[in-house]
């Protein structure tokens, strides 16, 4: 282990540390103290917060805030926030930083429901939640620039030595170019090779070398990237780089595979490398499950006045038709389903699409739209605008049906023409809303559909999922391209 490395994980923990306490200190003050503020020498005042109820003294919260930086600083640690040589984008560091203080809000308030020990503001609670992932991610990005300014003077930069010329190696190279922690110093191919440089680095060798160069050189990490070795050769070369204490890092060649996600594990002492075509998989399935019924159930009793009084003015329109619209759409594994909707067009409408199918303005015939469908009630009309006739896929969502971020839930028909890449999507759930309804909802062409839905398989995380949501809710009051 570097001592760089060690310093850097300990400034991030006391980093988080400092900052989860200061948010704390700070949203108490603003509750308690601050709660009405004075400019200009106390000619105009400012009302923050109601005037508390009862006044708690700061002591009774230093206990609690001691908790929670603690069960903060474990759950961190436990994400891998602490890893040693971990570098990421700052949007992931925020993605992380807001699952972390939000997990470790949920274990206090369950622990505090239990126990009924539970004394201090909600208000308090709600505030330092807020502050607490402000400060840690600002913290964070401080440590950040830091870091990289001391890179730029060398400092705890490690040095890779590349086991390997082709293609895969000189991917390898890329990647080690966009990250300020490592830097590439030499290559040893896989055979003897009259060039004195690849990549404009030094040529120290073939595989073979690797003893006398280890010996030779300062090398802090070998890294094996190559398409063409046995496991004879790969036996060597780890067994020389642990004989001479050097990290070993192996790239396996997936040149050409599109991977979502990798997970190793062993069988019988034999590694595994599974390769999934979706981050959604194991736990985060489960929990992501969880949150679709819990929020599921809570909207359909909250909706429900509402819902009652939509499905008398859909009665209103057509006293003789269906108040809900159920249509067979395919769902996750490729089973059907019934998906519910409020009725928004006449009640022959499936029989007028056979004489309209021929004005689809869809591309490539896969998906059916018309911009000026005469089948559309008024009030039909007014409701796709807003969204308004998909609540009742709450219901969906509730059964398992449904999530309420996924794929668009399409016909047998039109899933019958999906391209054979496409049907990868049928492992998720369908959503209420997802990536296609944000980026245009039913303006896209089904190329342009089929992109977006794609790139939440492979991108999924329970922060794009919150991100698609409030967008959502943008798309949705402006009223824009309904279908």
């Amino acid at each position: 282990m570097k001592k760089s490395d060690a310093f850097v994980a300990l400034a991030k923990i006391t980093t988080d540390g400092v900052m989860s306490l200061s948010a704390f200190t700070l949203a108490y003050f603003l509750r308690m103290e601050w709660y009405e503020l004075s400019i200009f020498n106390g000619l105009k005042s400012f009302t923050l917060f109601p005037a508390p109820n009862t006044l708690f003294p700061f002591t009774m919260y230093w206990e609690f805030m001691v908790l929670f930086t603690v069960t903060l600083l474990v759950v961190m640690a436990l994400q891998g926030r602490y890893r040693l040589g971990a570098d990421e984008k700052l949007l992931d560091e925020l993605h992380h930083t807001f699952w972390g203080i939000s997990a470790s809000m949920t274990l206090l308030l369950g622990y505090f429901f239990f126990t009924k020990d539970y004394f201090f503001s909600r208000l308090i609670f709600g505030l330092a939640w807020a502050l607490t992932i402000i400060f840690i991610w600002s913290g964070r990005g401080f440590v950040r620039l830091l870091v990289r300014q001391l890179f730029r003077f060398g400092w705890g930069i490690q040095s890779v030595l590349i086991l390997g010329s082709g293609a895969l190696a000189n991917q390898v190279l890329e990647g080690i170019k966009k990250h300020a922690h490592f830097k590439a110093v030499g290559v040893l191919t896989e055979k003897k090779s009259p060039d004195k440089q690849w990549q404009n680095l030094p040529v120290w060798g073939d595989f073979k070398s690797i003893a006398k160069i280890l010996k030779s050189k300062s090398v802090d990490e070998v890294w094996l990237a190559t398409e063409n070795t046995t496991s004879a050769i790969t036996a060597e070369l780890v067994a020389q780089a642990h004989v001479n204490h050097k990290k070993f890092k192996f790239f396996p060649d997936e040149l050409g595979l599109d991977l979502a996600a990798v997970k190793v594990s062993t069988f019988d002492k034999f590694p595994i490398i599974t390769l999934l075509n979706s981050p959604l998989y194991g736990w985060w399935a489960v929990v992501k499950r969880t949150l679709d019924f819990i929020f599921s159930f809570m909207l359909l009793t909250f909706l429900s006045p509402l819902i009652f009084l939509i499905g008398i003015a859909v009665w209103f329109t057509d006293t003789k038709a269906a108040i809900f619209y159920r249509s067979q759409r395919v769902g996750a594994d490729g089973k059907c389903f019934k998906c519910y909707k409020f009725r928004t067009m006449v009640a022959d409408a499936e029989a007028q699409k056979a004489k309209l199918i021929k004005k689809n303005e869809r591309d490539g015939g896969v998906l059916f739209k018309l911009a000026e469908d005469p089948r559309i009630t008024k009030l039909g009309h007014f409701l796709r605008k807003y969204s308004i006739d998909e609540i009742p896929q709450l219901l969906n969502i509730l059964k398992g049906d449904m999530s309420f971020v996924g794929p668009r839930p399409h016909l047998e028909e039109e899933v019958n023409k999906y391209p054979d890449h496409n049907r990868q999507l049928l492992l998720l759930r369908p959503g209420l809303t997802g990536m296609a309804q944000i980026n245009g909802r039913s303006s896209l062409s089904f190329e342009d559909e089929m992109k977006h839905e794609m790139f939440y398989l492979k991108n999924w995380s329970l922060w794009l999922d919150g991100v698609v949501v409030l967008k959502t809710i943008a798309v949705v009051i402006k009223g824009e391209n309904a279908g």
